[in-house]
């Protein structure tokens, strides 16, 4: 049902339990679930599906259970769930090490490998093969000037509802169901495409995250949801959407449910008091007249909306406050694409590095964004994150190694400076250059958060994913 023309709309707020009775009930409040998916339908279930890790990374499973156990008792003809993971990561490796597929088959869904990494990861196919599974897969659609390619299984189901785990994020504050829309494409047509010529005011109006919102509106528009629902039963604050050592796991006992995700983000957010002013994606969806956002027109059904003053703890606003040990931290002006990247790796170096970075040498500095501050000690490490840290440090000081000899002086680069190119850079890369930069040996549990990368997508699965993203 299609409400963005209506004059209001109704959403859920449901207290309860458990997740998967909360859900159920929300459902029932609204009208029941054959309110939206009639009997022989395709229903496609979009949810989290990010690394090959459980809950709160992921949806919830007992959330997911209840609306496909829903689906299934209003008649639909098939079931089928997915989404797109964190980039590099095959939908297939996270589906082995969880076993989701025989899971959702066993619970009367089927789980789409919407990358087609469950034929690349077979032996016998070639690019060419490759290439004619993919185009029977996908189809080509056209928003704003922007081409993208959603999968066909998605574009022809007869209905479409977003189960969506709600967790802190470093650059959206939270990640409501408007975001969770992203994932419906693959992850090149969700990257933001670089802007070699940077005016002065790309930082000061962060000209990126721009971008990325009109994108992921773009997006939202291809396939609007017909059921939305976010779970905030349990929410990961503090440090997320992934598990990190500053990660807090609370309890708020809330879902919120509806038909138009304007309309239950609006809700959401004023639960968790977000103030619509500091949310991008839905001023972006009120300037294109997507959706109800005005509280007048939203009818509250359930829990009343005033007696929720729910406060979470954000993410940190200030790359500085991620405590390293060891480390500085230099920034310069930087955009959100950069800061989301770094936010990952610093929590990831802080979660995965604990003996790592007791034992290395203590002076290092970690500098991004242009122009970014000096070095405290021109004789640290130095890890430059980043094309504008890089290009704009060429002629600093500490990029040179002076040397006194009895001769004279003899000035040499300076080899203790760690480059990670990108705008902004990739994760994985940058955690097989920090590899290399300080040693395999003297960074063991570094090497071994690696070697499990590298067993949940080998080598070859990657090229090939790689491979198909470029198809």
């Amino acid at each position: 049902m299609d409400q963005s023309n209506l004059d209001y709309t109704e959403v859920a707020i449901i207290k309860g339990v458990n997740s998967k009775v909360s859900v159920l009930d929300g459902i029932n409040k609204l009208g029941g679930i054959s309110k939206y998916v009639k009997s022989g339908e395709q229903v496609f279930i979009k949810f989290n599906l990010r690394l090959p890790y459980g809950f709160p990374t992921n949806t919830n499973l007992d959330t997911l259970e209840a609306i496909i156990q829903s689906c299934n008792e209003a008649g639909a003809k098939k079931v089928i769930v997915g989404g797109f993971p964190f980039k590099g990561m095959p939908i297939k490796a996270i589906s082995d090490s969880l076993r989701l597929k025989d899971y959702f088959k066993n619970i009367g869904a089927e789980l789409a490998f919407l990358d087609n990494s469950d034929f690349f990861s077979q032996k016998g196919f070639d690019t060419h093969k490759l290439k004619l599974i993919k185009a029977r897969s996908f189809s080509k659609v056209e928003i704003n000037n922007k081409e993208f390619m959603i999968p066909k299984v998605i574009q022809e189901s007869n209905k479409l509802i977003s189960v969506n785990q709600v967790n802190v994020d470093p650059v959206f504050k939270f990640r409501l169901s408007l975001l969770n829309c992203f994932s419906l494409v693959p992850n090149r047509y969700q990257k933001i495409e670089k802007i070699l010529s940077k005016g002065k005011d790309y930082f000061l109006q962060d000209q990126y995250k721009q971008n990325l919102v009109s994108k992921i509106i773009d997006i939202f528009t291809i396939k609007k949801p017909n059921l939305i629902i976010n779970d905030l039963f349990y929410i990961l604050e503090g440090a997320g959407p992934y598990i990190y050592t500053d990660s807090n796991l609370k309890k708020t006992g809330v879902v919120v449910i509806g038909s138009d995700a304007v309309a239950v983000d609006r809700i959401t957010s004023k639960i968790i008091n977000l103030d619509v002013i500091n949310n991008d994606l839905l001023l972006e969806a009120r300037k294109r007249n997507l959706g109800i956002s005005d509280l007048s027109k939203i009818k509250v059904i359930g829990e009343k909306l005033e007696n929720f003053d729910i406060n979470i703890e954000h993410c940190v606003y200030k790359l500085e406050d991620i405590n390293l040990r060891n480390f500085s931290i230099n920034l310069g002006q930087i955009c959100s694409g950069c800061y989301e990247q770094a936010y990952h790796l610093l929590n990831l170096m802080k979660t995965n590095m604990v003996k790592d970075l007791k034992y290395i040498s203590p002076d290092n500095s970690f500098l991004l964004g242009e122009n970014p501050l000096e070095p405290e000690n021109l004789d640290n490490n130095i890890i430059l994150f980043g094309d504008c840290a890089i290009n704009s440090t060429k002629r600093r000081d500490f990029r040179k190694k002076v040397n006194e000899y009895k001769k004279g002086t003899k000035i040499k680069a300076n080899k203790r400076i760690l480059e990670i190119c990108g705008c902004p850079p990739d994760i994985f890369n940058s955690i097989e250059l920090l590899l290399k930069f300080y040693g395999k040996n003297n960074v063991p549990t570094l090497n071994l958060l690696d070697k499990t990368n590298r067993f949940y997508f080998h080598q070859k699965i990657r090229e090939k994913l790689e491979l198909w993203e470029a198809l």
